[in-house]
């Protein structure tokens, strides 16, 4: 096993879901990581103040995922604990990264990872969080515009930048909740009002 793939892939690789989905599981454990990693790649170029992928793979990396998809059901608390732990690390790592971009790289490769393919500690689906950008925040006026209560959260700001705060980005997330509630959705489902196809 190649050695970058190491600390995140072993662990998966050992899964009861990947043992049945297919018999050269490492392939498509290295295919759905690859993937993910390329999309939080991708939702930096632009408005991100590093671009380099010598730069952003390392920060995509850094966070110890390996926690999320093995062991037994997570906790709200304990997914949050881990989110905030690795979005602050991200920004140690580089200053010039505030909040809003730390967690819209974790974001992107977990609705990958863990959305698209059902990977992930039993409940996990339910608590990661919505990728925090223009597009999101246009849908999100679109419907609830006129619900002082949603948009007084998720438009406490409304540049990924001015992110600069774990607090900050929470009280986005705590109107992203609203959201959810309201539509009786995963927390991540609030995406379906995302319009960054939009025509």
């Amino acid at each position: 096993m190649p050695e970058r793939y190491t600390a995140t892939y072993r662990r998966i690789y050992e899964t009861a879901w990947f043992a049945k989905m297919s018999k050269n599981t490492f392939v498509r454990d290295k295919i759905i990581n690859d993937f993910s990693e390329w999309a939080a790649f991708s939702a930096t170029r632009s408005g991100c103040p590093i671009k380099s992928r010598n730069d952003i793979y390392p920060l995509i990396r850094m966070p110890k995922y390996h926690s999320l998809f093995t062991g037994n059901e997570i906790s709200a608390e304990e997914f949050d604990d881990w989110h905030k732990e690795s979005s602050l690390s991200i920004c140690k790592s580089k200053p010039v990264m505030p909040i809003g971009w730390a967690t819209k790289l974790i974001n992107i490769y977990l609705k990958a990872m863990v959305y698209l393919t059902g990977l992930g500690r039993p409940g996990l689906v339910k608590y990661i969080h919505p990728p925090i950008d223009n597009g999101l925040w246009a849908g999100i006026f679109t419907e609830y515009g006129h619900r002082p209560e949603i948009i007084s959260k998720t438009h406490f700001v409304n540049r990924i930048k001015d992110i600069n705060t774990y607090e900050k980005y929470m009280t986005i997330i705590h109107g992203c909740i609203l959201i959810a509630k309201d539509r009786n959705c995963h927390l991540i489902e609030v995406e379906e009002l995302w319009q960054g196809t939009k025509i």
